[in-house]
């Protein structure tokens, strides 16, 4: 009774989240409590509606997941108030000439390298509006610069250990270092962005055309450069030296034993501590409504996997796949990029990784992790 009743409360979470009729985390931390009302309230009745205590749904969470995104947060935080994204986007204008087609090109380069690094959602908040402002005064259709922009933060996000929360999720249950991402990952990155480049200046050629290439008013180009300067100068440069420093422990931290949410809250304290920036202000931008989700997400996930779901599904996919590697490979990223497109993709994430996890261990050559990745 207890695997249904995981699995019925585990959906019900995925159809919320889809149906968009509950907030993430709302649906997440509703799908908890019904798994504790029911282990705890309803265990009386009978013992079959228990599926686990408190302590062993804690066991669940990841808390070098949550630690690490909650640093990030916190940079993220003071480097946003440096307005280093606007004066990235109105020098990208410049460096174009005008040139709609080049300046495409050099908003979408730019937005991947950020979105490696730091949130790309942030990114993409950050840098719309001077993009709109630029795009309107050039008369191109605004969105002709923002979709290349949403997809290459996505594709180029990937690349790093941090650039994405599901990239977090990965690392941390696969054991895979900030290295490794790297390394794996960034070849078909870049393949992907110059497909992706190459499409949007195809798809975009018409409203570039129409725009004529014109160059904007002197008034203008004064008006955008107030709004495109760097703010706090001084902090930037702060911020860049402790930058520079969790990269390179996060590129030596495998070597040291260092774990990434370690790495990240370091960087975010030195920050702190050296800026002095308002603490309660900065402690306030840290989005809580992000880790509750995933804490409340890691608990539901525990669920299934602790009345052995997971594992049946587990199962299924390596009677499917056999012994072949590829076969799995294939598999697993078909299955995962149709399924996206239904659920949610951290919930999906969270969900699958102990698939992986088994598929790993049981399939000949998965060791290399390619399944993860």
């Amino acid at each position: 009774l207890g695997l249904w009743l995981a699995a019925a409360v585990f959906l019900l979470m995925l159809i919320l989240i889809a149906a968009t009729q509950l907030h993430n985390t709302l649906a997440a931390l509703l799908g908890a409590m019904l798994l504790f009302g029911l282990s705890y309230l309803a265990r009386p009745i009978s013992e079959e509606f228990f599926i686990f205590d408190f302590e062993g749904a804690l066991s669940y969470v990841d808390w070098n997941v949550i630690f690490l995104v909650m640093g990030m947060m916190i940079v993220i935080a003071v480097v946003e108030k440096t307005g280093v994204f606007q004066w990235l986007t109105f020098q990208a204008y410049r460096v174009s000439g005008g040139r709609p087609w080049l300046l495409l090109t050099i908003l979408m380069l730019v937005t991947g390298l950020a979105s490696a690094f730091l949130d790309n959602v942030t990114t993409m908040l950050l840098m719309t509006p001077i993009t709109v402002q630029i795009a309107l005064a050039m008369g191109i259709n605004p969105l002709a610069l923002l979709i290349p922009g949403v997809l290459a933060s996505n594709v180029v996000g990937i690349s790093t250990l941090v650039g994405t929360p599901t990239n977090i999720l990965i690392g941390s249950y696969g054991k895979i270092s900030f290295n490794d991402f790297v390394v794996n990952l960034t070849p078909g990155v870049l393949l992907a962005l110059l497909g992706l480049i190459i499409y949007s200046e195809l798809s975009y050629r018409k409203e570039f055309k129409a725009s004529g290439g014109s160059g904007l008013s002197p008034v203008l180009l004064k008006a955008l450069a107030e709004r495109g300067r760097i703010t706090e100068p001084d902090h930037l440069k702060k911020a860049g030296v402790v930058g520079a420093g969790m990269i390179g422990l996060f590129v030596m931290g495998e070597q040291i034993h260092l774990l990434p949410a370690v790495t990240a809250l370091i960087g975010a304290t030195a920050l702190l501590v050296w800026i002095r920036p308002d603490i309660e202000e900065m402690i306030e931008a840290v989005d809580w409504t992000t880790l509750v989700f995933f804490i409340t997400l890691f608990i539901c996930v525990g669920a299934i996997q602790e009345v052995g779901l997971i594992s049946f599904f587990a199962d299924f996919i390596s009677r499917l796949v056999g012994e072949n590697l590829l076969l799995a490979i294939l598999v697993v990223t078909w299955f995962s990029a149709v399924l996206s497109t239904i659920i949610a993709n951290i919930p999906f994430t969270a969900a699958m990784l102990p698939v992986i996890g088994y598929l790993t261990l049981t399939l000949p050559g998965a060791e290399s992790k390619a399944l993860f990745y």
